[in-house]
């Protein structure tokens, strides 16, 4: 799945860019339907803070697990970009690989979702990552 948008300036483009990054880090935010995820500590005890390499995700009241394998941040001068993504896989499936991507070129945003079955709707997600008041996502 991949959804884009295009900003009016790449200014805009660089704060879209920057809520769309604390967006995908603040897994305690992420929503399906209704329900939640917790971020957690190996210790499977809720932390408070933005998503670090080596975390652990409570998918609502099931008893799935996600562990966040990597996130990675690249800065391309080159094209004026910049792309934010996390990768993960099941704790009880560790060959399994989730993407979730942001990626800023110029005024361009868009934000990708690889294999990302813990979702029910993947779209509402994604999109939400980018979608503001002052840019919607456009069917």
């Amino acid at each position: 799945m991949d959804y884009s948008l295009t900003t009016n300036s790449i200014d805009d483009a660089e704060d879209l860019f920057l809520l769309a990054k604390d967006r995908l880090l603040d897994i305690n935010d992420w929503r399906n339907n209704d329900t939640g995820f917790i971020l957690t500590d190996h210790n499977k005890q809720k932390l408070h803070r933005n998503a670090h390499t080596g975390d652990f995700i409570k998918i609502g009241s099931s008893d799935k697990w996600l562990i966040i394998n990597k996130i990675q941040y690249d800065d391309y001068p080159d094209v004026n970009g910049e792309s934010l993504t996390i990768f993960l896989s099941y704790m009880d499936d560790p060959e399994s690989m989730h993407t979730i991507a942001v990626n800023r070129v110029g005024k361009v945003l868009s934000v990708q979702g690889f294999n990302i079955d813990f979702f029910e709707n993947a779209e509402a997600f994604l999109t939400g990552i980018l979608a503001t008041n002052e840019y919607a996502i456009a069917s």
